[in-house]
């Protein structure tokens, strides 16, 4: 058993070296049926964690170079679905999928409801904060107008100002169209995982054009799961593909360079 162990985590070891080094492609036909998942995913770019295009089907980014690591150790193959978002919980709820990425105990407690869930370990932590320009760094929560943040996210940092008519909320069908925006002077305040905020600004050569506005909500640590009604024991799977090789995902971190947490989380 320990020379198999031995030889499994070799494998996974180099199929990690290789993700770090090429893009993720589909597996070569195999002469033995390989058992086939589907996972349905939002139709969201939240690139470089994820990004899901409904027209085209194509689902990339570490999620995906994560979840192919996974299935590769365990001879599975996921199939995944891009749906819009408010479509992706009502068919998923509806059990026409066997997963849904990425997930959260806390989303859509109501659609939920009488579901038995299981929720994979963190497939992800990350920072989750607020952003303003340098030039409007000193505004208060008082002189806060508005909130931007992806379209089919659920604004709920500000929801009761937004629904009293405090705030407005501004949505952006991309983070790039999000900081764009930002930087024209069309929205102020804008909301985006860590990750995604510095890829973008690395990408529109607007590094050190923005601050983290902590003073009007604290930065907050968030995570992505993968969840299933139907198969817990891929998720226990999954949880034992995690806990024994942690240096996988974080190889794929430093692919997409990801900063690092907050001090002290």
């Amino acid at each position: 058993m320990q020379v198999f162990h031995s030889i499994r985590l070799a494998f996974l070891a180099s199929f990690a070296g290789w993700l770090i080094q090429c893009p993720v492609s589909a597996a070569e036909p195999d002469s033995q049926p390989i058992p086939t998942y589907s996972v349905v995913v939002q139709d969201i770019d939240y690139y470089p964690i994820y990004k899901a295009d409904l027209a085209s089907n194509e689902y990339s980014g570490y999620l995906r170079d994560l979840m192919d690591a996974f299935a590769a150790a365990e001879a599975i193959r996921f199939e995944y679905k891009v749906r819009p978002v408010r479509r992706m919980i009502w068919e998923y709820t509806r059990g026409l999928y066997d997963f849904a990425l990425p997930d959260h105990p806390n989303w859509n407690k109501s659609e939920k409801l009488g579901m038995e869930l299981s929720y994979s370990p963190p497939l992800l932590h990350f920072a989750d904060g607020l952003y303003v320009l340098r030039e409007n760094a000193g505004i208060t929560r008082e002189q806060m107008a508005d909130y931007g943040t992806i379209h089919g996210f659920t604004p709920w940092k500000f929801q009761d100002r937004i629904d009293q008519g405090d705030v407005e909320l501004i949505t952006a069908s991309s983070p790039e169209n999000l900081v764009l925006m930002a930087l024209a002077g069309r929205v102020e305040v804008i909301n985006l995982a860590a990750p995604v905020a510095e890829y973008h600004f690395r990408n529109l050569d607007a590094t050190g054009r923005f601050e983290t506005a902590a003073h009007l909500l604290p930065v907050s640590l968030s995570s992505y799961h993968l969840s299933s009604a139907r198969h817990p024991d891929i998720i226990n799977a999954l949880a034992d593909f995690l806990e024994q090789n942690p240096e996988i995902p974080q190889q794929l971190q430093e692919k997409y360079r990801f900063p690092a947490l907050p001090s002290g989380d």
